[in-house]
């Protein structure tokens, strides 16, 4: 498989129509740049995790395996990495899910690890009809939206089982979940997910060039906020 992205015209549409869902008006440049192809595309392999945690896309690699996240490519561009997995998906919701366990992972392995990587752009490689090609997450939204900074104790590991828990359990971790501990709606949540929901670029957006997004400068919810004010 190429490791460059300028040799897949696929991959350059599919950034370029990711940047302008997922990232800010300040990175926009760079990730154009990106979507050109970008001479400084470097491929990540899977690594051991290290003891302290390192929060490397390596190890990020490693989890997104650990927990059955079939990884094709991990590539990293500065502070950004671009994935490709297959699905195993059947429906929208069972993607919804494997969008949950990647974001999970991305938070734990990365994030709350501190990790500089400031976004994720995802592609499914084998999409079925009617499921997103790809998604993004924005390291902004967690620091705004989903705090990073817990003891980083949890297990990486075992984040799938958190993720798919059954409803009233304690763990209330996974992006696509919107209500705490208490049982209240967490907006908090509610703005991560649709921001990440958001993000989804389908087959029609690559084939018309672009994809109708209301984020402006990270979030839907501050798009909102300002047209009611």
């Amino acid at each position: 498989m190429p490791t460059h992205p300028s040799s897949v015209p696929s991959r350059r549409r599919f950034l370029g129509v990711a940047a302008g869902t997922v990232a800010t008006v300040a990175t926009a440049g760079c990730l154009g740049a990106l979507a050109g192809g970008s001479s400084g595309m470097t491929r990540i392999e899977s690594e051991d995790p290290s003891e302290p945690r390192e929060g490397s896309p390596g190890e990020f690699y490693y989890f997104l395996e650990e927990n059955d996240v079939a990884v094709d490519e991990l590539l990293r561009d500065g502070d950004e990495l671009y994935l490709t997995y297959r699905s195993g998906a059947e429906t929208v919701e069972e993607s919804d899910e494997e969008i949950t366990i990647v974001y999970e992972i991305y938070k734990r392995a990365l994030i709350q690890r501190g990790s500089s990587v400031e976004f994720l752009y995802a592609e499914i490689s084998n999409p079925f009809d009617g499921q997103a090609v790809g998604w993004g997450i924005n390291t902004e939204w967690i620091r705004k939206y989903d705090g990073p900074d817990g003891d980083g104790s949890s297990d990486e590991s075992s984040i799938a089982d958190d993720v798919e828990s059954e409803p009233g359990n304690e763990s209330n971790e996974s992006a696509g979940n919107e209500t705490d501990g208490s049982g209240n709606v967490d907006m908090g949540q509610v703005t991560l997910w649709n921001n990440i929901m958001n993000s989804k670029v389908y087959e029609s957006d690559l084939e018309d060039g672009e994809a109708e997004s209301d984020l402006d400068n990270g979030t839907e919810a501050d798009a909102n906020d300002s047209d009611e004010n």
